[in-house]
């Protein structure tokens, strides 16, 4: 299951895979290496990537249409949404294969993980609510109903708050983590699929798809900018000095670099066909870009903005969310 309105389900027109085919930023933990997961909505698999030599290492078979990635350095686990078997594929980072699934009843597509990796937040596109899930104790969940199709969710680093975008809303759900209760919705551009929190989480990235814009939100402050960027953008990461933000355009098949002190494009980089995860290695100084149409990731060297390689994965590349684990 893609969302997309049309033919395929892509976060952007979340429909079943029969319907169409589906939405902050950015992504093992041996001593050695570091590795991203990308998934391959088209063969039900997950792509794994050795970060240092940009290869896969490894090809794991997890759930129908998996989405969304959600990664963790301390709890060495590497989470994957299914939407159409409904449920989580669990992956250990040290092995590299599955351990476990976690069974949802609902649709889900984005995923994050709490800055203390206690609580697994999940996006069910279709009943319209964010499922909480107790990683030490996955049977215990709780949920909250949010708006509209959400897709993109991340958690403030003072793991306070749950940002979710809600694409046929057009807001962004604000939920209190010790609650999970909404405190307040902020209106966005058309369609916010993807989000992406600065390091700091004083900024928030909102792309909204059918607008082609991102919305930057000062958290502090609540005020709010707009930019232009590409056609149909997807999915956003901030630089760590908060200075630029990443952001792939899916119908022009590259990746727009914001100077978000100016709001200008000071880099506009040509990626594989259809772009949609994006995650940076800080360390490496790099950005990983899956490709749904050209069934590859790209890698873009983040000091020079210039395309570096492709990797050949598996079909239809999603890696919606966090996918790059850094070496520890």
């Amino acid at each position: 299951m893609h969302i997309k309105l049309s033919t395929r389900f892509k976060p952007r027109y979340f429909l079943p895979l029969a319907i169409a085919s589906i939405l902050l930023s950015a992504c093992s933990t041996t001593p050695q290496n570091a590795y991203a997961y990308i998934t391959n909505q088209g063969e039900n698999t997950v792509s794994i990537i050795n970060t240092a030599t940009n290869q896969v290492i490894n090809t794991i078979k997890v759930g129908k249409a998996p989405v969304g990635v959600a990664v963790s350095a301390k709890l060495q686990r590497a989470y994957i949404s299914n939407v159409e078997s409904q449920d989580i594929s669990i992956i250990n980072t040290q092995t590299n294969q599955l351990i476990d699934t976690i069974k949802i009843k609902g649709s889900p597509v984005g995923l994050a993980l709490s800055p203390d990796n206690k609580m697994l937040y999940v996006a069910d596109w279709f009943d319209n609510r964010v499922i909480a899930i107790n990683t030490e104790k996955p049977i215990l969940m709780q949920e909250v109903s949010v708006g509209d199709a959400p897709a993109g969710l991340i958690v403030s680093p003072d793991n306070q708050w749950l940002y979710v975008a809600n694409r046929d809303s057009n807001d962004i759900a604000v939920i209190e983590t010790a609650t999970l209760s909404i405190k307040k919705r902020i209106n966005v551009g058309k369609h916010p699929f993807g989000l992406a929190l600065s390091k700091s989480g004083n900024l928030l990235a909102s792309v909204n798809v059918q607008e082609d814009t991102v919305s930057i939100i000062n958290t502090k402050t609540n005020t709010q900018q707009t930019i232009k960027v590409g056609y149909h953008p997807y999915c956003a990461a901030f630089s760590l000095d908060e200075k630029t933000l990443y952001v792939t355009n899916t119908q022009d098949d590259n990746v727009t670099v914001l100077d978000l002190a100016t709001q200008k494009a000071i880099a506009t980089i040509n990626v594989g066909s259809t772009p949609e995860g994006i995650s940076l290695d800080h360390a490496k100084q790099r950005a990983y870009v899956a490709n749904w149409g050209s069934n590859d990731v790209s890698v873009i060297d983040t000091q020079t903005n210039k395309l570096l390689t492709t990797i050949k994965t598996g079909d239809k590349s999603r890696a919606f969310g966090q996918f790059v684990l850094p070496k520890q």
